[in-house]
């Protein structure tokens, strides 16, 4: 049985602060930009990326850009960016899209963090002139994680995990 050196003494990697700086930028960016088209979903989500999140939604012709802020447990926050292509034009749209995902999450331990790559797939049924639901199904897999236990150094999954979410919208406007 050999021994392994002990490990060399490192600061701990800082909470994706930039990451999630980025995805706010990108979000605002993506809301100023639009044409006459364009409009705005409002609503509240439940699976996928937290247990309870509210989300808006930047929506022209067939594309959209979603962003969702939630939490698991009260004790951390999740946020989430994700682009979404829209197929036909009927009452029950499919979609595709492509996304991140970023977590902050504090335990005894410490504080941990992930960034996740996301693949949401669903359909999008509009209900009402102004309502809309949607199920969806993302594909999740871990880019970057830093455990909230400094002893703890396994390396993220690699493997696609499935998340289901189910969500309300409203549209703003006429």
């Amino acid at each position: 049985m050999t021994l392994s050196p002990p490990l060399p003494a490192t600061t701990p990697p800082r909470p994706p602060i930039r990451t999630l700086r980025a995805l706010l930028v990108a979000a605002a960016l993506a809301a100023t930009a639009g044409d006459v088209s364009a409009q705005y979903r409002f609503g509240v989500s439940f699976g996928g990326a937290s247990t309870v999140a509210v989300l808006v939604e930047h929506r022209w012709a067939h594309q959209g850009l979603e962003v969702q802020a939630g939490t698991w447990q009260f004790r951390d926050l999740s946020l989430s960016v994700s682009a979404r292509q829209y197929v036909g034009s009927y009452r029950v749209e499919p979609f595709v899209g492509v996304g991140l995902w970023g977590i902050v999450a504090r335990a005894e331990e410490g504080t941990g963090y992930g960034l996740i790559a996301r693949i949401p797939t669903g359909l999008s049924w509009d209900i009402g002139s102004r309502h809309a639901v949607s199920m969806n199904i993302y594909l999740n897999r871990a880019l970057a994680l830093k455990r909230p236990d400094p002893e703890d150094r396994r390396p993220p999954r690699t493997t696609l995990i499935p998340l289901p979410e189910l969500s309300y919208r409203f549209r703003s406007g006429g």
